[in-house]
C-alpha cells in the first residue's frame, strides 16, 4: 500500500521543540491564549496547523529557528504544509477507529499488537495518527466490515473533543453543614466523667471530631 502525503501538525510536544521550551510552556502558552484554539482536535488531543504554530514569532517574543523547522518536517514522511484546517484531508486516531468497525478500543489495539492493522501515518506528540482513507483501504484488503455511518459522521467533522479537566459539578447544591457546637469546660467538682462522655457522645455522632487538651 503506497504512503500518502500527511499535512504537517504539531501537538504541544512539536511547538515546544520548535521554540526551544518546555512542553508546559506550550500548554501554558494555550492557557494565556498566546496560542489560539487548535486548527483540529483528533482522539481528544489538539493540533495546530505549522503556518499557525510560526505566527507565534511574529511579535518578537518568541523565536524558532530555520534548523528546528526542517529537522521537525523530516519526522513526517511525505508530509506538506497545509493552511487552513478547511484544507486539512480526513485524519483520525485511536479514538475514532473502534467508530468505523463498530468495535471497542481494545479490540483495535490487539490488531496493532498483533501487527493486524494499518501503520500510522505520523506519530504527533506521542500519539498515532491516521488518514481515513489509510483505514479504510486497510480495511478492504483485510476483508473488514465497516460501519458506513460512522464514515460519513468522521467525513462531516465528528472527532473525539479534549475532555475538561476536574470534576464535573455536581446539579443538586451540596447541603448546608450544621454548626460547630460551642466548646464546654469540664471542671473538677462541677462537673463528672459522664458529663464529659455524654458531651463526646454527642459531638462523635454529629460526625464532629474534637481534640482534647487537659488545663491545671
Amino acid at each position: 500500500m503506497a504512503k500518502k502525503r500527511f499535512p504537517y501538525l504539531l501537538g504541544h510536544a512539536e511547538i515546544a521543540f520548535l521554540y526551544e521550551v518546555e512542553r508546559q510552556t506550550s500548554q501554558l502558552w494555550k492557557t494565556r491564549g498566546v496560542l489560539g484554539d487548535p486548527d483540529v482536535v483528533i482522539s481528544g488531543n489538539p493540533y495546530w496547523l505549522l503556518p499557525t504554530v510560526l505566527r507565534l514569532a511574529e511579535d518578537g517574543s518568541r523565536e524558532y529557528t530555520t534548523e528546528r523547522v526542517q529537522e521537525y518536517q523530516a519526522r513526517i514522511s511525505n508530509g506538506y504544509e497545509v493552511g487552513e484546517p478547511q484544507q486539512l484531508p480526513d485524519i483520525i486516531g485511536l479514538r475514532e477507529i473502534p467508530w468505523i468497525f463498530g468495535k471497542k478500543y481494545m479490540d483495535v489495539y490487539q490488531w496493532r499488537v498483533r501487527k493486524s492493522f494499518a501503520p500510522e501515518d505520523a506519530t504527533i506528540s506521542g500519539s498515532p495518527l491516521w488518514l481515513l482513507d489509510t483505514v479504510l483501504a486497510d480495511a478492504e484488503q483485510r476483508g473488514r466490515i465497516t460501519v458506513p455511518e460512522a464514515i460519513d459522521r468522521i467525513r462531516a467533522g465528528e472527532r473525539e473533543q479534549i475532555k475538561p479537566r476536574g470534576r464535573k459539578p455536581s446539579a443538586e447544591p451540596k447541603p448546608t453543614p450544621p454548626p460547630i457546637p460551642k466548646a464546654r469546660t469540664f471542671t473538677p467538682g462541677e462537673h463528672t466523667a459522664e458529663d464529659v462522655t455524654k458531651f463526646a457522645a454527642e459531638l462523635l455522632s454529629s460526625g464532629f471530631s474534637m481534640t482534647v487538651r487537659p488545663k491545671r
